[in-house]
């Protein structure tokens, strides 16, 4: 079982390595690479379903399955990525891990959103959110502001029916939850969702607010960035 674990643990710090080194930076191709090799190794791996690993195995399936299909969204393939959200689905139930689970109902819920189900993604969204109020810890509390800020940010797109005092009060939430744990990339979507909404209403001084305080965390951003390099 050690040899087990040790293997999806290192298929999980390739995936992170991945994730930093190219994808966040725009490299897309070499970390699908990486993401579909690591798929291929996780998927074949031959491990028995009441064996100890197999929780493991199927988080970072999961997870690794996310970052697929990030990838072909920004690759201009969305209904690839749709196939593969089932998929993701299904490893995070299986992971019995409450916090994948949440993370890809969040996940799943926008994609289907986007897409224009409407009933299924808002019932996906939800059930996320009920999951990461009944959590503890900063994952938990992160993957809740995030919530509310993909619900603000998904009816200023027009995505979701919305009339803006429920974005300005999503985006509220998302702050209440996200200042105190410093989650700073998060609070700057925030503001920035709030401002949208104060713009399209004509609230110039609100918005002007707003975008002053979304510029001062994405610098907050930058400067953390520096300091941990």
């Amino acid at each position: 079982m050690t040899d087990t674990l040790a293997i999806i643990k290192h298929c999980e710090e390739r995936i992170e390595e991945a994730l930093q080194s190219s994808e966040i930076v725009g490299e897309l191709d070499p970390a699908f690479a990486v993401y579909r090799a690591v798929e291929s190794e996780l998927s074949g791996m031959g491990v028995l379903p009441e064996h100890a690993a197999e929780s493991e195995r199927q988080r970072v399936l999961a997870y690794c399955l996310m970052r697929l299909g990030n990838i072909l969204r920004q690759m201009g393939e969305p209904e690839k990525a749709l196939e593969l959200s089932e998929q993701e689905i299904l490893a995070a139930r299986a992971s019995g891990d409450e916090l994948t689970l949440a993370r890809s109902l969040m996940s799943n819920g926008t994609n289907r959103l986007v897409s224009g189900e409407i009933e299924r993604g808002s019932a996906m969204l939800e059930e996320a959110r009920s999951r990461f109020e009944r959590g503890d810890g900063y994952d938990f509390k992160q993957g809740l502001g995030w919530c509310w800020i993909l619900q603000a940010d998904l009816g200023n797109a027009g995505f979701i029916e919305s009339q803006p005092i429920q974005i300005i009060q999503a985006a509220e939430h998302a702050l209440e939850i996200l200042l105190p744990i410093e989650n700073w990339p998060g609070v700057a979507r925030a503001y920035a969702a709030r401002a949208q909404v104060y713009e399209g209403i004509g609230e110039d001084v609100a918005a002007a607010e707003d975008r002053v305080e979304q510029h001062r965390y994405e610098a907050r951003m930058v400067s953390s960035e520096g300091s941990a390099a």
